[in-house]
């Protein structure tokens, strides 16, 4: 009898899985959370330079410039009126506030979550034909993603919004300042924001649950474009690249990825400039007149949906045969999930992160349409 009541009173034992406890314990779960506000801290850090510092010496450029330091609005137009002077200008600051930016987040990063980024340059496992499925995959859902912003376009225009983005124009400024432009949205910038987003934070995340940090990787690359329209590809590739960096162990699928997709849509946009330079503004602002197209541009833009539109099926036929064969990114033990958003969500910096963001990508860029 003495021992059965004991038995009731015996202190149930935490449950495990594989000899890891299911549910970190208190001090197991700090040590998580400081390796998360660690990540965080990287990214934020790129917030605030992006948009803080460097955009404000950009801004206080334009004021000295424009001969008005009183006002935000004021330096804002005497930027604006420096860049059109100036358009050589406005290509080295759009290229170099992110390029500053990011280097110092990654260095940053590396220090302080000690991740090695030479250990992810390396071929053990993954071949050439790997890296055709993935770019493949990619640039249909490039396709994919520019259908969902046109709905998306279309929404906004019906409750009398646009959000509005910073476009580069290719045709001006200088020859050397156009190559520049080039070389970060072909090549820098998108070994920058691998060795960022897959590397560093994406490395920083996944100890404990690897669908975790794809999908958290792929949330912030999405969201840093700062714009809703380039943030749902953000999203949607940032997904598959994440998804085959934690698959082969390294970055070069990923980053050889990166720059094929900003590459062809270089080539697309540099190939109808060169056909009908009008034409192409009318169709990039929406307003398609078939009847003043050249013929040139019409070939182009013909050969343009083929490319987009096969790569796009093709997407759709290899995202299938991967999902019978169950090829993707391992599900989390029970260890995984408890470790994963639950404790994320306890980290401040993360909060301070999707506000910013949000407002920047969403907000700032909201406007009522003129009528």
């Amino acid at each position: 009898m003495e021992q059965e009541n004991q038995s009731q009173y015996t202190t149930p034992q935490p449950e495990t899985y594989c000899g890891v406890l299911i549910k970190p314990d208190r001090e197991e779960k700090r040590e998580i959370r400081r390796k998360y506000t660690r990540a965080g801290l990287v990214i934020l850090l790129n917030i605030v330079l992006f948009n803080v510092v460097l955009m404000g010496v950009v801004y206080l450029i334009g004021g000295i410039y424009g001969g008005d330091m009183g006002s935000l609005t004021a330096m804002k137009n005497g930027t604006a009126k420096l860049w059109q002077d100036y358009p050589a200008v406005q290509t080295i600051m759009s290229c170099g506030v992110p390029i500053i930016s990011e280097v110092c987040a990654i260095l940053f990063g590396v220090k302080l979550l000690k991740i090695d980024l030479k250990s992810l340059f390396n071929r053990n496992n993954y071949n050439g034909g790997e890296i055709v499925k993935v770019c493949s995959i990619c640039l249909g859902l490039q396709t994919v993603t520019a259908i969902i912003v046109v709905i998306g376009d279309l929404i906004l225009e019906k409750i009398g919004f646009k959000s509005e983005t910073v476009a580069l124009d290719a045709t001006e400024g200088s020859v050397a300042a156009t190559i520049f432009m080039y070389f970060y949205a072909c090549l820098l910038g998108p070994l920058l924001e691998e060795l960022l987003y897959r590397g560093v934070l994406l490395q920083g995340l996944r100890r404990y649950n690897e669908r975790f940090a794809v999908i958290v990787s792929a949330l912030i690359f999405g969201l840093m474009h700062q714009n809703y329209q380039q943030f749902v590809l953000g999203f949607i590739l940032g997904l598959i690249l994440a998804a085959v960096t934690v698959r082969t162990g390294s970055i070069v699928p990923a980053v050889i990825t990166h720059i094929i997709v900003n590459t062809t849509a270089t080539i697309s946009a540099l190939s109808m400039q060169a056909a009908d330079y009008d034409a192409y503004l009318s169709s990039a602002s929406g307003n398609i007149d078939m009847a003043g197209m050249s013929p040139a541009f019409i070939i182009v833009l013909i050969f343009n949906a083929l490319f987009r539109y096969g790569f796009m099926f093709a997407s759709i036929v290899l995202i299938i045969i991967s999902m019978v064969k169950k090829v993707g990114v391992r599900k989390p033990t029970p260890a995984g999930k408890t470790r994963g958003w639950p404790v994320l969500a306890q980290s401040w910096v993360w909060y301070v992160i999707l506000a910013a963001y949000i407002y920047l990508g969403f907000f700032a860029n909201l406007v009522p349409i003129d009528k």
